[in-house]
């Protein structure tokens, strides 16, 4: 069985703070040496279906959904997961789906948007990974206590980028057997290898000015088109995202 190098963690222009397309990020992921990347764009999942339907490189639809108790993270998604909801709630849902559920930057210390510590603790029999190392983090101790927490806990280590630019992609990634759905990648994700490498503290600018480019344009998010409308609905027409605040 070949291997291949995943990015778990990855944004799209429909994140609010990214500006990168969909077709350009595959390219650049598969220039990179990638064989498949999950996009995780925050309370969105249309880039996602956006960029599987390229066929450029092999896609995980993920969500990065804030919880009213922080973040988590969902893959292999077929239907979009609103924000703002119980962390409980969040979790019931991913699993509906037959979703993987990890969280992101468990430990960040200057990030509002990560999970709280007892939130944490209460979903440990429910998460399938957790990411014990994020590029973006900039305190080298904050990934050390998710990675002393994933092996207190005996959960399954993941790493990622959390790229919202092109020079991010593929900074840290698994390398793992080939997988053909959720629970082949979590069968492959128990011998993976992991790869690490943190990014400048000079990439959250370029977050910064995304997020403040959008919001003095109105450009918000970009536009939605009904075949996109119909793969995040699917049979629930109430359940689009750009429904969501």
């Amino acid at each position: 069985m070949s291997r291949i190098r995943v990015e778990l963690h990855s944004h799209t222009y429909w994140s609010p703070d990214c500006g990168v397309k969909p077709d350009t990020l595959l390219r650049n992921a598969q220039r990179k040496g990638l064989g498949a990347i999950a996009i995780t764009d925050h309370n969105q999942i249309g880039g996602a279906f956006e960029a599987r339907d390229l066929g450029i490189l092999p896609v995980i639809v993920g969500e990065e959904i804030k919880t009213n108790q922080g973040e988590v993270l969902a893959y292999f998604l077929e239907e979009f997961i609103p924000s703002g909801m119980s962390i409980a709630d969040t979790v019931k849902a991913i699993t509906e789906q037959s979703g993987i559920i990890s969280v992101p930057h468990p430990f960040d210390r200057y990030r509002s948007s990560a999970i709280d510590h007892e939130a944490l603790v209460g979903i440990t029999d429910d998460l399938d990974m957790i990411e014990i190392f994020n590029s973006r983090n900039l305190r080298s101790e904050d990934n050390d206590r998710a990675r002393k927490f994933q092996d207190r806990y005996e959960i399954i280590p993941a790493v990622g980028s959390d790229a919202h630019s092109l020079i991010e992609i593929g900074r840290s990634y698994q390398e793992i057997d080939t997988f053909d759905g959720a629970r082949e990648f979590l069968a492959a994700m128990e011998n993976a290898k992991l790869t690490t490498r943190k990014s400048s503290v000079l990439i959250h600018y370029i977050s910064t000015y995304q997020r403040l480019r959008k919001r003095f344009t109105g450009q918000a998010r970009p536009t939605i088109h009904e075949e996109q409308i119909a793969h995040a609905a699917g049979s629930n027409p109430d359940s689009r995202p750009h429904d969501v605040p």
